[in-house]
């Protein structure tokens, strides 16, 4: 009969086999920081694929809690008295320890492998692998608050919790960190121990430390937002090409401050000899963008709309569609993707007529 062994990463590296995770640093994934808490954030590669990973928004959380390997010890002691072993040992954990003033909690999720994966080996059985890796969260919370903090958490993304207990045993994590914060504070570009200033920090196995974009949290930016779109004005179907440029103060900030530029294209035929004639008709708009959130809650989806507001008047008329003093109001009611639907008002002096009107747009 043949025989399937279970083993963890540890007994994999030791058999020199290597567990289907990237060797890449975990920042640099596509929309990485997303998924974990913080501002800024310093990743530390531990050896033989396991990573440190501290999340934060203030230089000086990091420097309060800079003793993990205390912390880690407790985690050790709670866990293996808690430790379900009727779980496969192949599966992911995701281990919450919760640090509270009084006292502790650990909360367990365990997913299952998606597929099975064995490894084989002349003259050896085969070895069923483990290809998710195990996640350690760590954050302190007060009596007061019942939700997660958002500004501070601490990342042990391990081959096995397990391999806890080595770490420890080979000299802990400590002075890994110790020398990422070094990193920080020697720093020659910014002063990155400012609270205005957000940074990635990456540290090799070897201990040498990279900085990736620091920059300003506040610092403001311009959102361009061409598009083209069709609209039903006075009984018509027009075309139209617009561009929308939004100064938004920061990528926290939902609110984003904008003026636009809507060019509608008339198409009518001559009563004299037939022929089709175009009518363009542009207006200068000034408005209000309320951005959407994103999954984590804390930054904001510049690509998704909660709605908008604008104002605008002609600048080019053409034609008998619009008077001088004629002024449209209209703003976005729904938008997903790239599509957006906006209702808008047309009207001469104040309310004396009055037009509805729908453009539905399609950005770039």
């Amino acid at each position: 009969m043949r025989l399937f062994c279970l083993i963890t990463v540890l007994l994999l590296s030791i058999v020199g086999i290597a567990m289907s995770q990237s060797t890449t640093p975990h920042l640099t994934e596509p929309d990485a920081k997303q998924k974990f808490i913080g501002l800024s954030h310093i990743e530390i590669d531990l050896g033989q694929r396991n990573t440190l990973l501290v999340g934060f928004n203030r230089y000086v959380q990091v420097q309060d809690r800079q003793n993990i390997d205390s912390v880690l010890r407790l985690f050790v002691a709670n866990y293996l008295t808690v430790e379900d072993t009727t779980q496969s040992p192949i599966r992911a954990t995701h281990a919450l320890f919760r640090l509270g003033e009084t006292d502790r909690a650990l909360a367990l999720r365990y997913t299952p492998q998606p597929t099975t994966n064995f490894r084989f080996r002349d003259d050896d059985k085969p070895v069923e692998v483990k290809t998710q890796q195990d996640t350690l969260q760590i954050v302190w919370t007060s009596a007061t608050a019942q939700a997660l903090p958002n500004d501070f958490s601490i990342y042990l993304l391990i081959n096995n919790l397990h391999d806890v207990e080595r770490l420890l045993r080979e000299g802990g994590i400590n002075q890994k960190l110790q020398k990422a914060i070094e990193a920080v504070q020697a720093y020659k570009g910014h002063n990155l121990t400012s609270p205005r200033l957000a940074y990635t920090l990456l540290q090799g196995e070897d201990g040498k430390s990279s900085i990736v974009q620091p920059g300003l949290i506040g610092s403001p930016f311009l959102n361009i937002q061409p598009s083209i779109g069709v609209g039903l004005i006075r009984n018509q179907w027009v075309p139209s090409f617009n561009l929308f440029l939004s100064l938004i103060p920061s990528r926290f900030h939902r609110l984003g401050y904008g003026i636009g530029y809507t060019s509608t294209f008339f198409f009518s035929q001559s009563t004299t000899d037939g022929s089709f004639q175009a009518f363009r008709n542009d207006f200068l708009s000034v408005g209000v963008t309320i951005y959407g959130r994103k999954k984590d809650n804390r930054t904001t989806a510049f690509g998704r709309e909660a709605g908008s507001f604008y104002v605008g008047m002609p600048v080019h008329r053409r034609g008998s569609y619009f008077e001088k003093n004629t002024f449209r109001l209209g703003g976005t009611a729904y938008h997903n993707g790239l599509f957006k639907v906006q209702p808008e008002i047309y009207m001469t002096g104040f309310f004396k007529k009055v037009y509805p009107g729908l453009r539905l747009v399609v950005g770039f």
